[in-house]
Formats: C-alpha cells, structure tokens, sequence
C-alpha cells in the first residue's frame, strides 16, 4: 500500500501532457528521451526548464498507473475515457484520496446517499489523523491545500458535481463502453469509478 504523501497538493490536472508522455511512451521511448524532447520542443509550453522537469516528474509518476491497454485507451480515447484514466491514475498515485474515494464517495453512493459535504472531508482527515502520525503532522496550510486538491480533482474528473455551496453530488464516470468492458474483467479500481458499486 502507498505511503500518505501530500504531494498531491502540487499536483496538477494534466490532461495534454499525459497524452504527450504515453504517445511516446507507446512509441518505445525511454523515461531520458522523452524528457529530451519535451524539453527540447517545450511540447509542456512552460517557461522554464526547471518547471518543466518537475511537471514531467509528476506526469510520468502518475503514468506509470497505466499498462499498455489503458495507455492506448488514454491516447486513442474520447476526452470522457481521459479523464476518467486521469482521474484513475490520481487514485493509483496518491494513498489520501484513494481512501477518501473509498471510504467516502464510494460508501456515501452505496449507502444511498449520492451526495457529499465539504464537512465530510474534515471529518476523515480527522480520522487519517488519528490513525497517521504523518497525516497528523501535516500543517494546517498543507490541510487546507490539501482539502480544495481533493475536491478539484474529483470535480474535474466528473465524479462530484457542486449542488450548491459546501455540497456535492455524487456521479458515476461516463466512460466509453470498451473502456467498461475492459475495467469490468482487468481493473477493479476503474471499474468502481465507473458504477461505484
């Protein structure tokens, strides 16, 4: 199991830069020469050298989710299978919102309750605090951050809808049905994005 990390917080949505990292990766390129030519093209649009060296260590973490099918799934899908991949490979990255997925969203939905409260949030980093001395230590600022990351992401990723302020509806992830046919019988994990039951 994954150590919690609060690097999520730095964490950014992505979306064209992952495609950029698993076309070339499907492509046969090492982690070195892909990082070359991105740099080399400045394929990231970003000014700095540096700035892109660290986004590309956070984009080829969070692709290394992927085995070769959902890399083609991620490259040759529709944008609502790539955010749900995204959305995926957050969760396969990043212990504290795969439990918050888990123990939240997931038991809300199954419980009949397709909704859930920002409050709901305090109350499991509360929780994680009590069972985490890492978690516990975190500080209040990285909490907060920490907070708007989660919501941000899932709200991205289509799974939380804003009802009104503090409040959030809870949906299942539209993905193509070759990607739900694939979760259905390779990855328990995308699947549950996808019926959360």
């Amino acid at each position: 199991m994954l150590n919690y990390s609060a690097g999520f917080t730095s964490e950014g949505w992505f979306q064209n830069e992952m495609f950029i990292v698993l076309q070339m990766k499907l492509a046969g390129l090492t982690r070195k020469e892909i990082i070359e030519k991105i740099i080399e093209n400045n394929l990231f649009q970003m000014r700095s050298e540096a700035g892109i060296r660290k986004r590309f260590q956070m984009v080829y973490r969070r692709s290394e989710a992927f085995d070769t099918s959902l890399a083609k799934y991620y490259v040759e899908g529709n944008r609502l299978d790539q955010k749900a991949l995204l959305l995926y490979s957050y969760l396969k990255t990043y212990r504290f919102p795969y439990d918050f997925f888990m123990e939240v969203i997931v038991y809300n939905y199954q419980k009949n309750k397709p909704i859930i409260q920002t409050v709901e949030i305090d109350y499991f980093m509360e929780r994680k605090e009590s069972e985490s001395e890492k978690v516990a230590n975190w500080r209040p600022e990285t909490k907060k951050r920490l907070r708007s990351s989660i919501i941000m992401f899932f709200r991205e990723g289509g799974l939380l809808r804003e009802m009104e302020q503090d409040t959030y509806e809870i949906t299942p992830l539209h993905m193509s049905t070759a990607l739900k046919e694939y979760a259905k019988q390779h990855d328990k994990l995308l699947s549950l994005l996808s019926n959360l039951k």
